[in-house]
């Protein structure tokens, strides 16, 4: 996907691929079987709580679950995973900070907007690998996220993290 196209602002901080490479490490968690993916809520520069592609708590890992289109009902989404937990534990998101490596689908952009989330950093390289199945589901995501105010920035480098992302292993 191109970042340019989709009004995403680029940056190089330092501090977003720190952030970044602790969100492909806590991914690893993740038993979802073709993306791990990773979430991270961030208060001034401190992560305060993380979400990860994972089914609810309390209900049972079966491997129908994760077949076919199951695989994208069941499990949350590590953006809803984070929001539903800062919930659980009575955390504040609003005006805070969402770290990911990929963009968020419809109804996480919608979890990230009504959280009061102010600001999405995600990684470039791990967008541009974007299948071209779910970009037009990005595309529209990213345009109700900035109807909302969300800011997206995306981080463009290397941040020296294994990543697993449609069955396939890559360097981060």
């Amino acid at each position: 996907m191109d970042l340019d196209k989709l009004g995403i602002k680029a940056s190089k901080k330092a501090e977003c691929g720190v952030l970044l490479k602790e969100c492909y490490a806590y991914a690893k968690k993740s038993y979802h079987p073709s993306t791990h993916n990773a979430a991270l809520l961030v208060d001034k520069g401190k992560i305060i709580l993380r979400g990860v592609n994972v089914l609810p708590p309390r209900v049972k890992r079966k491997k129908e679950r994760f077949e076919g289109n199951n695989k994208h009902i069941y499990p949350n989404h590590a953006e809803r995973d984070l929001v539903y937990k800062a919930a659980r534990k009575g955390i504040s998101t609003s005006g805070l900070t969402m770290v990911m490596p990929w963009l968020p689908c419809i109804p996480c952009a919608n979890a990230i907007i009504s959280s009061g989330i102010a600001t999405l950093i995600v990684h470039k390289q791990m967008v541009e690998r974007t299948r071209e199945g779910w970009q037009e589901e990005l595309r529209n995501a990213v345009k109700i996220m900035k109807e909302a105010g969300v800011k997206i920035i995306a981080y463009d480098g290397r941040v020296g993290a294994k990543a697993y992302m449609h069955h396939e292993v890559w360097d981060a």
